[in-house]
C-alpha cells in the first residue's frame, strides 16, 4: 500500500538525495521532509477541489456555546480540514441542496439548523490520489528537495516548471493541470451543484 514515505523517497530519488528509512525518525532530515510534504500537499490541494480529498462530516454542536450572532447554534468544524468547507448541508439525503443561512467564524459555524453537515477537504493518504496527481505532487516535492537538500537552484526551477507550468498559470499548469483535468473528467458533476450557490459558497470553489 502506497505510503507518504514512498512518495518522499521517490522525490528524493529524482534529485539524487539519500532515501529515508522513516518519516518518523528523530532527525533533522526527516523533520524537514515531513514539513515539506505537508506544505506542498496543502498548497496543491488548495488549487483544486479534488474529489478524492473530499469528506462529508456531521458537525458537532457546541452545547455550551452562546452565539452572539443571532443564530441558535454553534458547531465545531473538523480539525483535520484544509481551509473552509466546500459546502454546508442541512439535509444529508439531499447533498446538492446547499444550506446558505449560516455564518463562518473561525473554527465554528453558526446556524439555526440541527443537525448540520459539511463537505470538507482533507489531506487524503497517497493510496487515494489519482495517478496524475501523484506525478504532479512527487515532481513538486522533488523541486523542494532539489533546493533544500541539494542546493541546486536550476534543478529546483526545472522541476517546479514541470510540476506547475509557467508563473502565468498560477501553479495550475504542467502536471498539475493534467491532474486537475483528470479529476474533472472523472467527476463531471462534482462542481455543478455549487455553480449556482450563494456568493459566499461560490467563493470557495476554485
Amino acid at each position: 500500500m502506497l505510503e507518504p514515505i514512498d512518495i518522499v523517497n521517490e522525490a528524493a530519488f529524482m534529485v539524487g538525495a539519500t532515501p529515508l528509512a522513516s518519516l518518523d525518525a528523530n532527525t533533522q532530515t526527516a523533520a524537514g521532509a515531513r514539513l515539506a510534504y505537508d506544505r506542498v500537499l496543502g498548497h496543491m490541494l488548495g488549487l483544486h477541489w479534488f474529489s478524492w480529498s473530499l469528506s462529508t462530516r456531521q458537525l458537532s454542536r457546541l452545547a455550551d456555546a452562546v452565539p452572539l450572532t443571532g443564530y441558535k447554534y454553534v458547531f465545531a468544524l473538523p480539525p483535520d480540514r484544509e481551509g473552509n468547507p466546500r459546502a454546508i448541508i442541512a439535509d444529508i439525503k439531499r447533498p446538492d441542496a446547499l444550506y446558505s443561512a449560516f455564518l463562518l467564524e473561525g473554527d465554528t459555524v453558526h446556524a439555526d439548523a440541527d443537525p448540520l453537515f459539511a463537505r470538507i477537504r482533507i489531506k487524503a493518504p497517497p493510496r487515494l490520489w489519482s495517478g496524475p496527481f501523484r506525478e504532479a505532487f512527487t515532481t513538486a516535492l522533488a523541486a523542494n528537495f532539489a533546493y533544500s537538500l541539494k542546493r541546486n537552484r536550476q534543478l529546483a526551477a526545472e522541476l517546479k516548471l514541470d510540476a506547475f507550468g509557467p508563473s502565468s498559470m498560477s501553479d495550475r499548469g504542467g502536471k498539475m493541470l493534467a491532474a486537475i483535468l483528470d479529476d474533472a473528467q472523472s467527476t463531471p458533476s462534482l462542481k455543478s451543484p455549487l455553480q449556482d450557490a450563494d456568493p459566499l459558497t461560490s467563493a470557495w470553489v476554485s
